[in-house]
């Protein structure tokens, strides 16, 4: 009943609806229905009192005669009195089942109160004017709110406010008489009173206030007194708005992210606006950022859409992400001959992204375009600092003894027999009956599996599950899950749903699937166990059951399109813990022997010859002379090591940081016997695991004799000879007599051993 609170509702019902209508639902209709009337009698005075200056205003300050009244029968005001208001109830019905559909009960009654008050507060109560009253309410709340008018009593207080305000002009002018022969006078004041209506329900008064926010410049600290931060019910969109939004969420984080997401979430007709004041915060906050590698977290929250600016911002975040992905990879790079074609590749994205992005829409264009120019001097700088290193490294350390070698930043020779063996089972007609990859420790097999993708036709797809892995050996069902994840990423196509405990039928089941999805596109897959003696390891401890492999040999035979590997550093006939020569009876074997000289010479002197970071033909491809290595210096590299790849990368590994350790330009005969010297500390563990780790007693203590002999007579002992002959530890010499087959082992036995 307090007059001022009436004041602050309706104040709440010109801005803030939602409120209100929050209000009023918790309310029974008969109490809704008071509020309304309560409202509507606390604005009369004032609404009374705006006439009062309308009228001296039009009346008295524009001198504006009285409307001429023209006379009519009273029969044929009657007649078209109920005509027009025929044409008004339908039109107006019209127009709200075309709008509202299923809730036009709720604006229909609201339109009944509109009518009721309209025609008896009125003065000369005109019925087109009424008509045009009420299809601009219908129009407002089709604009404003069209998905929550389903309540009648809020659509009964909508109409009783908006119906008596909207009856204020025609009050101002002195009412609007409907007769026949309407005169010129007549048709202006109700072309003016529509006019004022619409200006009315789409808020163009609030243009005019914009432009202080705007010009002659931008004042982000005004915003919260903006009409769209007060004013929820302003239907068109601002000019600049998002600009002046997105200056203001500079200045106040906390409460500018706040309202952007409320314009969002809670206003439709300025979300917009709100969707690209959040696209510049987040390009502001990237063209901030001096780490690279955290663009794409920053632009993850890039919204996205099929129209307008919306449709390209994916195009944004994938390349942002390539960026970032390329800053990660140059970071994680230590050495300044991979460092700098990766920065140079890094700078030339962005200026290729800064270009592009000049053709999209705002505020992409402007904002994003403004943060590559961050990024490119980023970029520059960093190039520039990595290729200073560069120029002053005398020699590329590119080789690597250790993990299995990546091709694209390591020293890497491809295995061209090996990898022709492998294409030609692939592209068996019948399909391959599965391959057993075999090469002793050392010898290169897990590098050949992690760089096949490139080297293999477009139509196989590889995937590689290594048994030292804990996710694949802690039981059966963590096997099958990770060599279905890994085959669902291979073959994405396939659409593979992998169960967290799959059996071998749901194993089985979904290699079908992937085989008859592969047929369909004419492909093959590549499913290579490394490490498979681990397998058998297993089946011995009982983890796995024979069953696995009874399912392996039942896939190798019936999908066609999955081609098994079985890679390993044993010979099958070395595992003892099931009959594996049965269930691979019709596996080939594919065996990878050590370097032969040509390879070591390769690798010596093109190690990154295979390499994606340059070009084929870029001269900046780093590569060493064959003089680099002093004269025959490949050679002796190679019979060190007796071709092994390993114990190559580990005596070129040092004999190039004892080079640029001592600022030398080659390598010379001495040096590289200190090479050797210091290679037999430096691989140690290597040399010790391939020399003693998988010998037998009977095999260390025939080894053992050279320490004192570089030859010894063969072994009486069958298995001790099959063990070393398979081992690759030893070789005939003159006479029969056998000696140690890699110089390198037999030094690391006589000094460390």
């Amino acid at each position: 009943m307090d007059h001022f609170s009436a004041l602050w509702w309706l104040g709440l019902f010109y801005g803030r609806i939602e409120q209100l209508k929050e209000a009023l639902t918790k309310m029974t209709w008969k109490r809704a229905t008071y509020a309304a009337f309560v409202l509507f009698i606390s604005a009369l005075p004032y609404m009374v009192l705006i006439v009062i200056v309308g009228r001296l205003l039009f009346f008295g300050a524009f001198k504006l005669g009285p409307i001429e009244q023209v006379s009519i029968e009273y029969s044929e005001y009657l007649v078209l009195q109920a005509n027009q208001m025929a044409q008004s109830i339908l039109f107006s019905a019209l127009l709200v089942l075309v709008a509202f559909g299923e809730v036009a009960t709720g604006i229909l009654i609201g339109i009944v109160f509109g009518v009721f008050l309209g025609t008896t507060i009125g003065i000369d109560s005109d019925i087109i004017f009424a008509t045009a009253i009420l299809n601009a309410i219908v129009l407002f709340a089709y604009l404003v709110d069209r998905q929550d008018s389903t309540d009648y009593i809020v659509g009964a207080f909508w109409a009783v406010i908006l119906g008596s305000i909207y009856f204020v002009i025609p009050l101002m002018l002195g009412g609007i008489p409907v007769f026949l022969k309407l005169s010129l006078s007549n048709t202006t004041v109700s072309s003016l009173c529509l006019f004022s209506s619409l200006i009315f329900i789409f808020r163009a008064y609030h243009y005019p206030i914009h432009l202080f926010f705007i010009w002659p410049k931008f004042k982000p600290m005004w915003y919260p007194r903006h009409p769209v931060a007060w004013d929820n019910i302003c239907t068109f969109p601002f000019p600049r708005l998002d600009p002046l939004l997105a200056s203001y969420a500079e200045i106040e984080p906390e409460a500018g992210h706040r309202e952007i997401d409320r314009l969002i979430d809670y206003y439709p007709s300025q979300r917009k606006t709100g969707l690209r004041a959040l696209c510049r915060v987040i390009a502001r906050k990237t063209a901030k950022e001096t780490r690279l590698s955290r663009l794409d977290e920053l632009v993850a929250r890039l919204p996205e859409g099929d129209k307008g600016f919306l449709s390209k911002t994916r195009d944004v975040r994938l390349v942002v992400s390539e960026i970032a992905q390329l800053q990660r990879r140059l970071d994680t790079l230590d050495r300044p001959l991979l460092r700098e074609p990766t920065a140079n590749s890094l700078y030339e994205k962005i200026k290729i992204f800064q270009t592009q992005i000049s053709g999209y829409p705002e505020p992409l264009n402007s904002e994003f375009r403004k943060a590559a120019t961050h990024w490119v001097a980023i970029a520059e700088q960093q190039y520039h600092q990595v290729r200073d290193i560069f120029n002053r490294e005398p020699a590329p350390q590119v080789f690597r003894a250790g993990d299995p070698v990546d091709c694209s930043q390591e020293a890497f020779i491809l295995r061209e027999a090996v990898l022709g063996e492998l294409d030609r089972q692939l592209t068996l007609a019948t399909g391959c009956p599965g391959l057993i990859l075999y090469a002793r420790r050392r010898m290169g097999k897990s590098t050949l599996l992690s760089n096949l993708k490139g080297f293999l036709p477009v139509s196989t797809r590889i995937a590689v599950v290594s048994m030292q892995n804990p996710d694949a050996f802690a039981s059966q069902s963590d096997l099958l899950r990770t060599l279905l994840q890994t085959v669902a990423v291979a073959v994405p196509e396939a659409g593979l749903s992998v169960v967290k405990a799959p059996s071998l039928q749901d194993f089985f089941k979904r290699l079908a699937e992937c085989n008859t999805q592969l047929e369909k596109d004419n492909c093959r897959l590549l499913l290579a166990i490394d490490e498979y003696e681990n397998l058998d390891c297993k089946l011995g401890e009982g983890v796995f059951s024979e069953d696995l492999l009874a399912n392996l040999r039942e896939s190798i035979q019936y999908h066609r399109r999955i081609v098994w590997v079985f890679a390993g550093s044993h010979a099958i006939d070395e595992l003892s813990h099931a009959p594996w020569p049965s269930y691979l009876i019709s596996a080939r074997t594919v065996e990878i022997p050590p370097f032969s000289p040509d390879e070591t010479r390769r690798l010596l002197t093109e190690p990154l010859r295979y390499s994606r970071l340059w070009k084929d033909d870029d001269p900046k491809r780093p590569h060493f002379d064959p003089g680099f290595w002093g004269e025959g210096g490949i050679e002796r590299i190679h019979a060190e090591a007796a071709g092994w790849p390993h114990l190559v990368q580990l005596l070129a590994e040092t004999a190039v940081d004892l080079c640029n350790d001592r600022e030398r330009a080659t390598v010379d005969v001495d040096l590289l016997e200190q090479a050797i010297s210091k290679a037999l500390t430096a691989g140690d563990t290597v040399l010790r695991h391939l020399l003693r780790g998988e010998a037998s007693e009977a095999e260390w203590a025939y080894i053992n004799g050279f320490r004192r002999h570089d030859t010894q007579a063969p072994p009486e002992n069958v298995e001790v000879y099959r063990g070393l002959r398979r081992r690759l530890l030893v070789e005939e010499a003159e006479g029969g007599a056998w000696r140690l087959r890699v110089p390198l082992l037999q030094r690391w036995l006589r000094a460390r051993g």
